[in-house]
């Protein structure tokens, strides 16, 4: 945890301090598995670019993940942003909130707003994954400097909450024009509660707190992210008080964490784990394959092999948060291998082979779950091999040598239009579905819960029956936290060191 007034000692495996004096926290250090070098926020989206977002950025409206009391809330809270209202169907009008200003000391006004939505909607951009979730914007309008207005092409009932997706962190307007969109990404400015002092590649990104910061003064006065792809390394770094908070740890690892003596392992449901088929490959283009292969995963004895029964296999791919627009009627990921067979049979399948594509770090159990996976489809008669790739991140939706690979879900919001929507297109590898998204654009642009909740039903009946991937699980996120520290991990790895959610020295 590095508590500069306090100097833990290097100690021997398994062992940790009983006891110590506990000070207020100057410096804060995180083992991470990994460790991205960029930081514009409408670009790193994904599970390891949220906690540095999360740090360095601030958003008009937050997600209070608290407010459920288990770090999955879904509350909407005031942040850079001290009040909002609907002017019609069309128009959100948002007030921010005076006195806000990024880490160069620059004022944060109105035309950084509208820059930083311009700078995404701009065809021209390289924010193409960005410029497909805020699509409905038409404009954003500045009346003036503490004045924004926000006009949507189609009524959206998620404007709200698309405010609090990273994506949509303010960024300064002159800087950002000064430095460019590559400077930008590697020394960014912001305007959360840390600002950014030094990325040193594939090792750590160093961060110190902001005191202008409008909660105050955040609570760590560093905030370091260090790179330790090696879970059993960032257990041992925890354990030797060398970092205060490790993630990505995996179920079977939790006594070994909780026997130290020094920590505890907390967790929080997160987002779910998905696989991805190219439904354009001859060899997957017939929906009766893909669904053969959906139906020889035994999810729940993965989940008890790989999470200790934790993760959750869930009603087609919904998630509770959505409240009245969950159908919790809706039957479970269903496994049948003789069903499987006659499928795989069905579709004419010759026995060429499959290659699952994943990363050996980037998503806990991810290739131990793609190696049993693919064991349970061999069982079926389907050629299938498991091919790792350090790079994985960097694989392009486009590479047509993906057949099948894992990943995990659009989760961040707690609405369909995101689990559903962006799932099955934006980093999908689903052809021929136009039916599918002309449901979720309706879905997307209508503010009656009834008819978007039949729209979401019709759109998870299409999703199961053209098979163009399949949902494993959802899971928990486990993180190893020295005793001493209070803080909760709240869901979608967004990891919060903001006042009221980190302290040092007064325990959970």
């Amino acid at each position: 945890m590095m508590l500069r007034p306090i100097r833990f000692a290097m100690l021997a495996a398994g062992m940790c301090l009983a006891s110590v004096q506990f000070a207020v926290a100057e410096d804060l250090i995180v083992g991470m598995q990994e460790v991205r070098p960029l930081f514009d926020p409408a670009i790193e989206t994904g599970n390891t670019g949220i906690p540095l977002s999360n740090a360095i950025f601030d958003t008009l409206i937050r997600r209070d993940f608290q407010a459920d009391g288990k770090g999955t809330g879904g509350e909407l809270v005031p942040a850079l942003a001290e009040s909002w209202r609907r002017v019609d169907d069309h128009t959100l009008e948002v007030k921010l909130r005076a006195g806000s200003t990024f880490h160069n000391g620059d004022p944060l006004t109105s035309k950084d707003v509208k820059f930083t939505f311009d700078r995404i909607l701009d065809p021209k951009s390289q924010y193409g994954r960005s410029q497909f979730q805020y699509e409905n914007i038409a404009r954003v309008e500045t009346p003036d400097d503490l004045t924004v207005r926000i006009v949507t092409k189609n009524p959206d009932p998620t404007i709200e909450m698309m405010l609090t997706f990273p994506a949509s962190s303010i960024v300064p307007k002159d800087y950002f024009e000064k430095v460019g969109f590559d400077a930008f990404g590697q020394k960014p400015i912001g305007a959360g509660p840390y600002r950014f002092v030094q990325s040193i590649d594939d090792d750590r990104v160093i961060l110190e707190a902001f005191p202008q910061y409008w909660q105050g003064k955040p609570p760590a006065d560093k905030l370091v992210f260090r790179e330790i792809p090696d879970l059993s390394a960032r257990i041992t770094a925890l354990a030797n008080g060398e970092v205060g908070i490790i993630n990505n740890v995996t179920p079977d690892q939790i006594p070994a964490i909780e026997t130290l003596g020094c920590c505890d392992v907390r967790s929080v449901m997160a987002n779910s784990q998905v696989l991805n088929y190219r439904t354009s490959n001859p060899v997957m283009a017939d929906k009766r394959f893909r669904q053969g292969l959906n139906l020889a995963i035994d999810r729940e004895l993965l989940s008890k092999a790989l999470w200790n029964g934790k993760a959750e296999v869930l009603h087609s791919h919904q998630y509770a948060e959505w409240g009245d627009l969950y159908n919790a009627e809706r039957p479970k990921f269903a496994y049948d291998p003789e069903r499987a067979r006659e499928l795989i049979a069905q579709s004419g399948y010759k026995g060429e082979e499959i290659d699952f594509i994943t990363s050996p770090v980037y998503y806990t159990n991810g290739l131990a779950a793609a190696e049993a996976i693919v064991s349970m489809w061999q069982k079926i008669g389907v050629n299938a091999k498991v091919q790792v790739n350090e790079n994985f991140y960097e694989i392009s939706n486009d590479d047509p040598g993906i057949e099948v690979r894992n990943l995990s879900d659009w989760a961040d919001l707690p609405d369909p239009n995101v689990t559903i929507m962006w799932s099955w297109t934006t980093t999908a590898l689903w052809d021929g579905n136009e039916a599918f998204q002309e449901l979720g654009r309706k879905a997307a642009t209508t503010l009656d819960k009834k008819e978007r909740f039949s729209l979401y039903q019709k759109m998870l009946d299409n999703f199961e029956d053209q098979a163009p991937g399949t949902v494993l699980y959802r899971v928990p996120d486990f993180y190893g936290v020295r005793h001493d520290i209070k803080w909760q991990p709240y869901t979608n790895y967004v990891m919060d060191f903001r006042p009221g959610n980190f302290a040092v020295g007064a325990g959970q």
